[in-house]
């Protein structure tokens, strides 16, 4: 502020700059379900084409940002000549791919990953073929994940983003709001210099790593000139830039007041309104969080942003100011302020957590929406387990207020007969420190799991990502087919695979197979085995145990297909010792 404590015209401005980019990227979220589920392509999954289709289109429940599609030939290789990965035209739910003319017949892993409106990655794959079946969705192209340090990296930067916010935000309020003074204090400028760092190095942090992270990207990618480009141009990186100029601002307000003001300065001032300050700080910080989580997506968007935004500076306050308590003021041994700070924070504290409580229903009931969600989904049971901390946390925040009741609402009277409460001994000033410190550490591992259910799947987006699989447009029900096989070998490793599958249904069910030559005659080969798997799931491969009656016909009896989805039996024919061929069928089970 200037001398007259108007706000200086280069900091409205910018505050009016910042505004316009937070709006631009909230504009472009859109109404949306956290995390993208695929709910149809072209070519349909497992279908079988006459001729090679000119586009492959990707449609998703929700806008999202293309990353990465590819598309992997019979042969295993990637197909060249396929076009990048656009938006057609008003249809930001949609991703298309041209392929290029002349492609071979087989079958074809169409593999994707796209950033979702929460701006987390999705991958995925599906597998469509032409003119014959050769081949089933290639392995692992469902599960691109990034390289292990980028993940490492990207984690860890998240997890220091909540610490330091936590740290800067709780010592900023501790000192504004419970302890007059407490900022003139070496170690309190110390902590809040720490929580402005460990802010700032976790946001550089996760700029760098964003970009290989979106797209299963390497350590090598890290500084790549052109993935830092896609960065900045992602929603993403428009609020991590946006952090930072945020924290510049920060920086300098907190220079100029330590320069300017005094301590007596410090204790005279209205310890409401440095309050309000704060907390419109942090919550101008929230908010580029609350623009890159589930916050962003799915109904009441307008309500659930503010929500996430109150619910991560009421846990900045409430957990960042134990290490001031902790660090600082029951070590400074300054007793006024102790006994001032103390029950402030205490009280602090108590709304707080119920705040947390308030807003954490509301979001729970947003990403999980039921109870059976709840306990069968992996994002509940993870915040079962941050509820569980969060309970534990609350249990010692009770009995840290009982021992501030306790030592801390004496009537500071002095007569002869009674003497000023001066406070707690040491020894209850020590078991008090013990208790805090435990709070600390219990805090440090509930900011971690808070850090990894802000990039899981909610449980509505599992579940309905497990809805959409089951709801298979393919061909269901028994299956009766006759494929064709090349084993290689001249015209001995060449023949026909008829396979029978009935009832084609979730439960027992029974294969027959059948190797026959061109003219469809009974074929003699050296082996015959068989798999099942569900790519969608990662289940399997899971071995079919055949009887066989004769060398070319074979029958596997309860052969159990566990979910529904679209399965794959894999049947290798080997004609040789050298020779073999693969075929996959596509076996929809509901």
């Amino acid at each position: 502020m200037s001398r007259d404590g108007s706000t200086p015209r280069w900091a409205a401005r910018l505050v009016v700059v910042l505004g316009a980019l937070v709006a631009a990227a909230l504009g472009g979220a859109g109404q949306a379900s956290a995390h993208a589920v695929l709910i149809g392509t072209t070519p349909g999954g497992f279908e079988v084409l006459e001729s090679a289709p000119r586009e492959v289109t990707l449609q998703f429940n929700e806008p999202v940002e293309a990353a990465e599609v590819t598309v992997i030939g019979p042969g295993g290789g990637a197909v060249g000549g396929v076009s990048a990965p656009a938006h057609p035209p008003g249809k930001a739910d949609v991703v298309a791919v041209t392929l290029p003319s002349g492609l071979a017949e087989g079958t074809y892993t169409v593999s994707y990953r796209v950033v979702s409106a929460d701006a987390h990655p999705v991958p995925g794959a599906f597998a469509f073929s032409i003119g014959s079946v050769t081949g089933g969705v290639a392995a692992n192209a469902g599960e691109q994940t990034a390289d292990g340090v980028v993940s490492a990296l990207y984690a860890v930067a998240r997890w220091l983003g909540y610490a330091g916010v936590a740290l800067l935000l709780g010592t900023a309020f501790f000192v504004a709001a419970c302890w007059p003074g407490g900022e003139a204090m070496p170690a309190v400028r110390r902590m809040l210099w720490t929580g402005w760092g460990t802010l700032l190095g976790a946001t550089v942090l996760a700029f760098v790593s964003y970009g290989p992270y979106s797209v299963a990207g390497t350590a090598a990618d890290l500084l790549d000139p052109q993935g830092l480009g896609a960065t900045l141009g992602s929603r993403m990186g428009l609020l991590l830039v946006v952090r930072v100029v945020l924290l510049g601002l920060i920086a300098a307000v907190l220079v100029h007041v330590f320069r300017r003001t005094s301590f007596a300065e410090y204790q005279a001032r209205d310890h409401r309104r440095r309050a309000a300050l704060v907390l419109t700080a942090g919550g101008a910080l929230a908010i580029t969080w609350s623009l890159t989580n589930h916050s962003v997506t799915g109904a009441q968007v307008a309500l659930s942003l503010p929500v996430d935004a109150i619910h991560l500076v009421a846990m900045a306050v409430w957990l960042g100011g134990l290490p001031v308590l902790l660090g600082v003021l029951l070590r400074s041994g300054d007793v006024f302020g102790m006994r001032i700070a103390i029950p402030r924070f205490s009280r602090t504290a108590l709304v707080c957590v119920a705040v947390l409580v308030v807003t954490g229903t509301y979001q729970a009931w947003r990403e999980v929406g039921s109870l059976t969600a709840l306990f069968a989904t992996s994002y509940g049971a993870v915040l079962l387990a941050k509820v569980g901390l969060v309970v534990v946390l609350v249990l010692l925040g009770a009995l840290a207020r009982q021992w501030v009741r306790r030592h801390y609402t004496h009537a500071p009277v002095v007569s002869k007969k009674r003497k000023a409460y001066r406070g707690p001994e040491e020894r209850e000033v020590s078991r008090f420190r013990r208790m805090i410190a435990t709070e600390a550490v219990l805090a440090a591992v509930v900011l971690g799991v808070t850090a990894f259910l802000v990039s899981a799947e909610p449980a509505t987006a599992e579940l309905a990502r497990e809805r959409a699989e089951a709801e298979i447009p393919a061909r269901t029900g028994p299956v009766n087919v006759v494929l064709p096989f090349d084993a290689g070998g001249g015209p001995a490793g060449a023949g026909q695979l008829a396979a029978l599958v009935t009832p084609g249904a979730v439960g027992r069910n029974e294969i027959h197979l059948a190797v026959l030559d061109a003219q469809r005659r009974p074929k003699q080969v050296a082996e015959l085995t068989a798999s099942l798997s569900l790519p969608s799931k990662s289940v399997g491969p899971l071995p079919v145990a055949l009887q066989f009656i004769g060398g070319d016909h074979a029958i596997a009896v309860n052969v159990p297909v566990t979910m529904p989805g679209m399965w794959e039996l894999a049947v290798t024919v080997r004609t040789s010792e050298v020779d073999q061929a693969v075929v996959r069928i596509p076996v929809g089970a509901r």
